[in-house]
């Protein structure tokens, strides 16, 4: 059998040519995206319509047009392009806010990522969402 060293990062542990990591650094199983997709789903309801409505579509679009860079990026001095527009306050904390342009905010990737695994860690301490965030140049 063909062997090879584990991927973690200094680990020595020969594993089958067919595994990525030994026993003891086997990563954490990560919910499917149709997982994810469907949860927040189930849990979003108007949220999750409303992410799909004409008004949003339109108040994204030229916001991200009137903030091309992500404001995060920005504030530590990194010129990133924004991606995402995003709710300052979460819409389900204030439904209100929801098209008010004073609550947005344009984020790259990352930082999005960044912000929604710690609002869901805080709103959801018993479910592993599988958010991945980056940390380069972003502050939670």
């Amino acid at each position: 059998m063909i062997m090879k060293l584990c991927n973690h990062a200094g680990c020595n542990t020969m594993v089958p040519f067919n595994q990525r990591y030994c026993d003891k650094h086997q990563p954490e199983p990560r919910a499917s995206d149709n997982e994810r997709y469907a949860y927040r789903k189930a849990i979003g309801g108007r949220y999750f319509k409303f992410y799909k409505s004409k008004a949003w579509r339109k108040l994204s679009y030229s916001y991200r047009l009137a903030h091309p860079l992500c404001e995060r990026c920005q504030a530590n001095g990194l010129y990133v392009q924004a991606q995402v527009v995003d709710h300052r306050v979460p819409i389900r904390v204030d439904w209100s806010r929801r098209l008010d342009e004073t609550n947005l905010q344009s984020l790259c990737n990352a930082c999005h990522g960044t912000k929604t695994k710690v609002e869901d860690a805080a709103r959801y301490p018993h479910i592993n969402t599988g958010a991945r965030s980056s940390s380069f140049g972003n502050q939670a």
